[in-house]
């Protein structure tokens, strides 16, 4: 048999879930993190964004979902082939915390060892 090609070097991949309410800023910090630059009005997100981030020798797929009512119930499909989560809080709308930290736990309740980041935004 033929010798089989040198294997290339594979990247180690992770997938980033960035999940938030609606309004939390997930798109903002998205942006940023691939940009480094910061915009002042992003259009909400209906459905999903997606960003590739190459970092010393890791590619990270970057995905987040909307976070409008409507679409939270799609959020748990996602977590399964999750690495990370990251959940993008409002920290100036108090009035949204406490459906915020619900949502975040029923996340929490489905997939409890996800290694969990909560990024208080817009402080």
């Amino acid at each position: 048999p033929a010798p089989h090609p040198p294997a290339s070097p594979q990247l180690d991949w992770r997938q980033v879930l960035v999940l938030g309410l609606d309004g939390a800023g997930k798109s903002s910090v998205l942006h940023y993190i691939c940009s480094q630059t910061a915009r002042d009005h992003i259009a909400p997100t209906h459905g999903f964004n997606s960003a590739q981030l190459f970092v010393e020798g890791m590619e990270m797929d970057l995905l987040e979902v909307g976070g409008s009512q409507n679409l939270r119930s799609y959020w748990p499909h996602y977590l399964s082939e999750a690495h990370v989560l990251v959940f993008v809080v409002d920290s100036v709308d108090r009035s949204r915390l406490l459906t915020a930290r619900q949502e975040l736990h029923a996340l929490l309740a489905t997939e409890p060892r996800l290694p969990l980041v909560v990024l208080a935004n817009k402080q």
